[in-house]
């Protein structure tokens, strides 16, 4: 009888571990995105509430990913420009930015004022001259950050060369490019304003 109780203690405890394990799992497969529009008509998705400008929560929408908040990160899209949430360290800086997403950049690229937020200065880097699209020259100043991370996924040690962006304000700080978004697979999704990161 002894032993017919402490049978139905034992499977009753494992009841409440699989029932413990399977609220832990509901819990990681869902995260909220939260979605916005600001004064010039631009829908922004963002993965945390604090992130929305205190005039423009009153007009949220909530929305609920069944796929984890390691899974999606929101962007922003304007047009066919695909703008995303970037952090980047140097030293003793770290800042967040926002950068175009660019797939014909081999090296992530950075305007002046971004590298003078990180505290890069010309001591920091080092100088190459390189042929843009209409043939003309610029010069660069490369330099690496001790890591760039985007929603879930982090890489150290990055390269990024600090280029001028003349003409009107473009409303992103540089290009995130392949020597970042080549070490991930991803798929950007333009209705739903999201990367999604494929599990390798």
């Amino acid at each position: 009888m002894q032993c017919l109780t402490s049978l139905r203690h034992f499977f009753h405890l494992i009841c409440v571990v699989i029932a413990v394990i399977a609220v832990l799992k509901s819990h990681q497969v869902q995260a909220d995105l939260f979605q916005y529009t600001d004064k010039d008509g631009t829908v922004v998705m963002v993965d945390d509430e604090g992130k929305i400008p205190s005039q423009y929560r009153k007009k949220v929408k909530n929305s609920r990913s069944s796929s984890g908040g390691d899974r999606y990160t929101g962007v922003t899209v304007r047009g066919n420009k695909v703008l995303v949430p970037v952090t980047l360290s140097f030293r003793n800086e770290t800042i967040q930015a926002r950068m175009l997403l660019d797939t014909g950049a081999s090296v992530t690229t950075i305007s002046p004022q971004l590298a003078s937020r990180l505290g890069i200065k010309p001591e920091h880097t080092s100088r190459s001259v390189g042929r843009v699209a209409d043939g003309s020259f610029i010069t660069a100043y490369n330099t690496v950050v001790d890591y760039m991370q985007v929603g879930p996924k982090t890489k150290h040690s990055v390269e990024v060369a600090v280029l001028p962006m003349n003409g009107p304000a473009m409303g992103f700080d540089g290009l995130l490019g392949m020597n970042f978004l080549g070490d991930f697979r991803y798929h950007v999704n333009l209705g739903s304003q999201t990367i999604e990161w494929v599990q390798h």
